[in-house]
């Protein structure tokens, strides 16, 4: 009896053996991965003070933000333009402030609040000639940054395209795998997209695309899933209050009346702020995975919705949502768009609405229920746009940054241009 059992386990593995060399012979996939190998840097590499440089040419531009009438433009990874905007039809950049890791900006009381990577700095532009670190507070977005002893804080990845046979058997075959801490990503051909009104005297306006957001004495970052909250009633010395955990997938945020909405790439989320210290959860309204930039003006969120790689979506359009009851947001109207960005609604409910490389949209928004367009401007590659006023807008464009007279919305003239240099 023994023997039997014997033979029966050393005949099933051997045709276990078997079976699986056949498959290993027959079964073989040659598949394209996009390979994302870490890029690090320590903190001595980009800790230092911010340096007050020379007027230099913008190249790769992203965020807008406007104070005291100057216009901040972030390049991206490297610091911030400063543009003198008294005269909107010759506006001068007088300087740049290099700051390593900078993606986004606020400024309150003539502070500069800027990230550096993991860091978030203070900077006193009261005199924008000689500009002041006052605080540097470290390691506050490793959400984001995340540190790794001994190779420092993961600051971007390089991508690289390879291809490998894989057996079709094996456990990583058509799955995100890990490899030495480096992510690969299968695909079935060569192919693979990326995966990856306020005061001018004590604080200024962001483009809908920001993911910093003042409020009374507080100051909002988003941090991948979370939102950091810092004190900031010593505006000079920001201090960490607190972090919430708001969705995987958040992405801009816009701070209005007691309320923070956050454009999330599946939804909108609306957060009580009636305790600065602690922003809560009220509600959610959802929509397709699209990525999502909000604007909202009295009774209504305006949500922008596009289609990229990077959002998985074949959604565009433009969702009017009612907030009249915060906790249960609903779908007013869809309106179809072609590729939508970022948006600005003005006090006369004119609206204004980025389409990517189809220009910018102006529609008026009077009657939510029936939003029609009065003018555009096509000749542009448009991302963000901040409205000062109901007919001078700034955009932010792939080719630099645009002023514009909206006054006809059926003939808009162009104030002036800043170029990139690429």
């Amino acid at each position: 009896m023994k023997k039997s059992i014997v033979f029966l386990m050393l005949f099933s593995i051997t045709m276990t053996m078997i079976f699986q060399s056949c498959v290993e012979d027959k079964c073989k996939n040659k598949s394209t991965y996009t390979k994302y190998v870490p890029i690090y840097s320590t903190g001595d590499e980009f800790r230092h003070d911010p340096q007050y440089l020379a007027a230099r040419p913008m190249e790769n531009i992203g965020k807008l933000y406007f104070y005291n009438q100057y216009v901040f433009i972030n390049e991206i990874d490297e610091g911030i333009h400063i543009i003198n905007n008294q005269d909107p039809s010759n506006p001068i950049t007088e300087a740049f402030i290099a700051i390593k890791g900078n993606k986004d900006l606020a400024v309150k009381n003539n502070i500069l609040y800027a990230d550096s990577y993991a860091d978030l700095l203070a900077i006193n532009i009261s005199n924008l000639s000689y500009p002041e670190l006052m605080d540097r507070e470290k390691d506050v977005f490793t959400n984001v940054y995340h540190y790794h002893e001994g190779s420092g804080y993961v600051i971007g990845y390089e991508r690289t395209v390879e291809t490998r046979t894989i057996d079709c058997y094996h456990s990583y075959w058509g799955h995100l795998m890990f490899e030495d801490g480096v992510e690969l990503f299968a695909t079935a051909d060569a192919g693979l997209g990326n995966t990856v009104s306020a005061s001018q005297v004590s604080s200024g306006i962001a483009g809908s695309m920001a993911r910093f957001g003042l409020y009374q004495d507080y100051l909002y970052c988003l941090d991948e899933g979370y939102i950091d909250v810092f004190d900031i009633q010593d505006v000079t010395n920001p201090e960490f209050s607190n972090t919430e955990y708001i969705g995987w997938n958040i992405e801009t945020i816009f701070p209005y009346g007691e309320n923070l909405f956050i454009g999330a790439a599946d939804g909108m989320y609306i957060l009580d702020n009636s305790n600065p210290t602690m922003p809560s959860y009220m509600a959610k309204f959802e929509h397709a995975r699209a990525c999502d930039p909000v604007y909202v003006k009295g009774d209504y969120a305006f949500v922008t919705l596009r289609d990229g790689t990077e959002c998985e979506s074949f959604t565009n359009q433009l969702d009017v949502v009612d907030i009249r009851n915060l906790a249960s947001p609903f779908l007013v109207k869809t309106y179809p768009m072609q590729n939508p960005h970022g948006l600005s609604v003005t006090f006369n409910d004119k609206l204004y609405i980025c389409e990517g490389t189809n220009g910018f949209k102006i529609l008026d928004a009077s009657n939510v229920n029936d939003i029609v367009e009065i003018g555009a401007y096509r000749d542009i590659d448009a991302f963000d746009i901040i409205a000062l006023g109901e007919n001078h807008v700034m955009v932010i464009g792939q080719d630099g940054f645009y002023q514009f007279d909206t006054s006809s919305p059926e003939d808009v003239q162009v104030l002036s241009f800043i170029s990139t240099s690429n």
